[in-house]
This record gives C-alpha cells, sequence and structure tokens, in this order.
C-alpha cells in the first residue's frame, strides 16, 4: 500500500539537470532550536522582520505543520471573535466545528454539515454519530474519517478510479457525482491536515501537485501512469523519424471509453485529420499529456481543488513542497519503533518493568517490517505515523487479565493496547500475530 508512493525524491515537472535533494537544506539547528511561534509571529508582523518561514527550504516538515497549526490557530482565534461579536446578536457560537452525522447516510451528511458551517471549517473538529453515545476526544472523528474516505473511494462509488498497475485513485472523468462531493474530499483532507488525522488516502503525486498549484509535465504522466508514459517515451524515441507516421498510425486525438461508448477528444482543431509525425510527436506527447492531467478531470480537480483551498487556502500551506504535503497527510512510513518504546505509558498494573512488556517489545522488534505495520494498524488505525514520528505519538499499553488463550485487543481511537499478561514469550507471539492479522473488524471496544 502506502500513500501514492510516499513523499518520495524530489522528481516530476522542473528544470533539467541534476538538482540538490530538498531535504538536504533541512537545518537541524533551527528545526531543534528556534522557538516556531515567536518566528511565526516575526514572519505575519507587518515590519518585515527577518523570519525562518521567509527562508522555508531550511525548515522540515513536523516545523512547517507546527507553524501551520499555528496559523490555523490565529485564524480560528480571529473567526472566533468575531463569531462571538455575532453570537451577541444571534445567540452562541461553539469554539468547535461541529458534524453531527447518521452512519447510514455519511456523506449526505456530511456535505449537508459542511455547507453549513463554511465559516467554521478551520476550527478543531469534534464529530458525534447521531444515536449514539460516544463523546469525540479524538476517536470518533478518527473512526468518521476511515468511514467517509472507505465510502467515497469506493469506486463502485464512481467518483474516482483504481488503477491496478500503480495501486493509486485517479479521478473519474466519467464521474455522475456532482462537483459538490469533488469539493467535499477537498475540504475533508483539509480538515484532516489542520487536525492532524493521518488518511489513508491513495493519490498519484500529481495530485499534491495539483493542491500546490504546481504546473505538470510529461516526467510527471511518466511517474503517475507508467504504462502511457512508457509508450509516448516510444514514440518519442523511435527512429527514423520519417517513419514515426506509418509505424504508430495515430492523429491529434484521444479515443477512450465511457459507459460502454467510443468517445474522440481532439488535441487541435480536426485532430483526426493530423496525423503524427516525426516532426509533431513532441506537441502530440505535451498535448495528451496536458488532457490526461489536467483538462480532462478539470471539473473533477478544480473542485477538489476549491474544497481544499477553503480550508487550507493561505500562506502557511505554501510553505510546504508538494512531497512535504503529502507526507503531512499521509504520514511517514518511516517506522522507528524504538522512538515508540521510549514514549510509551502503562496502565492498569503494567510498567516498563513488567515482564510481560520486555516480551512484547522483544517480539516487536524482532517483528519483519509488514508485521510492524499491521500492529502499528492495529493499535492505531493507521500503520503511517504523523509526520513527527513515533517518538510523538501518545501509546497506552494497559494490563487487560492475565487469561492468556485472549487476544490481545485495542481502542484505535485512543493509540491504546489492552495486553493479557503472558508469561511465555511464544504465546505472547502466536497470540500477538493471530491478533493482528485479523484487523478487518477492527478491534474497536
Amino acid at each position: 500500500g502506502g500513500g501514492g508512493g510516499g513523499g518520495g525524491g524530489g522528481g516530476g515537472g522542473g528544470g533539467g539537470g541534476s538538482s540538490l535533494d530538498y531535504a538536504s537544506f533541512y537545518n537541524d539547528a533551527v528545526n531543534l532550536e528556534v522557538n516556531l511561534k515567536e518566528d511565526y509571529r516575526r514572519w505575519r508582523s507587518a515590519r518585515r522582520e527577518f523570519s525562518f518561514c521567509r527562508h522555508s527550504y531550511v525548515l522540515d516538515p513536523a516545523s512547517k505543520s507546527t507553524v501551520l497549526m499555528y496559523d490555523a490557530t490565529a485564524q480560528m482565534t480571529h473567526e472566533f471573535e468575531g463569531a462571538i461579536l455575532r453570537s451577541l446578536f444571534v445567540g452562541a457560537t461553539s469554539p468547535y466545528l461541529i458534524l453531527k452525522v447518521r452512519r447510514s447516510h455519511l456523506i449526505q451528511d456530511t456535505l449537508l454539515r459542511v455547507s453549513q458551517h463554511k465559516r467554521e471549517l478551520k476550527k478543531p473538529l469534534k464529530v458525534q454519530f447521531l444515536g449514539e453515545d460516544g463523546i469525540d476526544e479524538g476517536g470518533v472523528q478518527k473512526e468518521f474519517f476511515q468511514l467517509i474516505m472507505a465510502q467515497i473511494f469506493d469506486v463502485a462509488y464512481g467518483m474516482f478510479e483504481y488503477d491496478a498497475d500503480t495501486r493509486v485513485f485517479w479521478f473519474n472523468r466519467s464521474s455522475l457525482e456532482s462537483h459538490r462531493e469533488f469539493q467535499l474530499i477537498g475540504v475533508l483532507i483539509g480538515v484532516a491536515i489542520y487536525n492532524g488525522v493521518i488518511l489513508d488516502v491513495r493519490f498519484p503525486h500529481v495530485v499534491y501537485k495539483k493542491l500546490m498549484r504546481q504546473p505538470l509535465g510529461v516526467p510527471d504522466l511518466q511517474r503517475a501512469f507508467p504504462l502511457v508514459g512508457r509508450s509516448l517515451q516510444q514514440l518519442l524515441d523511435f527512429a527514423p523519424a520519417e517513419q514515426v507516421e506509418e509505424t504508430f498510425a495515430l492523429c491529434m486525438q484521444v479515443t477512450y471509453e465511457e459507459f460502454g461508448e467510443r468517445k474522440v477528444f481532439d488535441l487541435v482543431e480536426g485532430g483526426g485529420e493530423v496525423p503524427v509525425t516525426g516532426a509533431n510527436r513532441a506537441e502530440y506527447v505535451r498535448l495528451y499529456t496536458q488532457y490526461l492531467l489536467v483538462d480532462s478531470v478539470a471539473t473533477q480537480s478544480d473542485a477538489f481543488l476549491r474544497g481544499f483551498e477553503s480550508v487550507c487556502g493561505g500562506e502557511a500551506i505554501q510553505l510546504f513542497r508538494w512531497e512535504e504535503l503529502e507526507l503531512l497527510l499521509c504520514g511517514s512510513p518511516n517506522l522507528d519503533f524504538e522512538a515508540l518504546e521510549r514514549v510509551t505509558q502503562y496502565d492498569d498494573g503494567f510498567s516498563c518493568d513488567s515482564p510481560c512488556i520486555a516480551l512484547l517489545w522483544e517480539v516487536i522488534h524482532e517483528l519483519p517490517l509488514e508485521m510492524k505495520k499491521k500492529f502499528l494498524f492495529f493499535c492505531t488505525g493507521s500503520d503511517r505515523v504523523p509526520i513527527k514520528g513515533l517518538g510523538n505519538l501518545s501509546f497506552v499499553i494497559s494490563r487487560n487479565g492475565s487469561d492468556e488463550e485472549r487476544l490481545p485487543s485495542a481502542h484505535t481511537c485512543f493509540n491504546h493496547l489492552l495486553l493479557p499478561e503472558y508469561t511465555t514469550k511464544s504465546k505472547l507471539k502466536a497470540q500477538l500475530l493471530k491478533a493482528v492479522s485479523d484487523t478487518e473488524g477492527f478491534h474497536i471496544i
């Protein structure tokens, strides 16, 4: 899986020549020592004082996400003060964005609530499922995102197509859903970012470049859709050039299927009459790329972008590179379990010195990466970690009785593992692996 190929090395579009990896400019001294709140204040002040935010290439993604939170707080404080003033005339207001939704009508209810609360989208989110008691301490919110994203990205719902080769989702150009649904996804992604929720969304990198309004070119097509990219590269590389027309028999058109019908799109006026030749093949590839990545999905992706910018519009998001935006949303695939062990808290009779806990960490550190990911998913609902790493996760392990036949369970919403007190390493490992391999039921208690 992984979120659309992970942040990965700079690549895509951009000028020629080899460039230094952007991460090599991160400055540890700045990221560890600088008071970011004060730096943010200087950046936003009218006096044009020196600020590292003006030289954001030295800030790592964790620092940038901290600045983004300060910016959200500042904007929300401003909005909240305005809301309080308005409430003097129209009644009380809440410091939270409260979404009250029915599980059975998740997308419709969320659409309605979001359109009713346009001014409040940057407020901290609280979700309530109607007819349920769950108080949202972050857990209900997490479950809400898991459920609504699963529905939206269900291929049967028709908004996205799944590319089995690259294992990513792309806008369905034939989607019958209104632009409001695509706008909603943009809004939800923005709200998730502001609330520090990691989403399991699998987009190609071009979606993040679109969100940052960066131009897209042929290298982006080759990376996002390698099969198409290879075909176009064969066309560009073919020699001798005089034989391109008869070998490929292409014209300046794109044909595609929509609901079982063959459709045609002209890349230039009268494209059906214009053959692709050695002389115009580069232009064909450029226009084809523009069509595939931009024009064919413009309705869907423009609405998506509008939704995103209604929440994340502003200068703070511009501090990020697209690779860093992907990390912010999908989390980091780098799993440092030693860091997690250092920050884990214990409850209900366990401590870091308990024999069972020593066995647990021994087992975890020996697991292959795929099983470690499954363990993390079992405990937290995601196999990726927040941008600041596992050392910043609040993680609790509680003793759950001494019946060694019971399997471990978890409150994923609170990153809370409930572990029976196993006495042998082999039993602990067997029960843990059984539990984490069977996570379809989510074990949310």
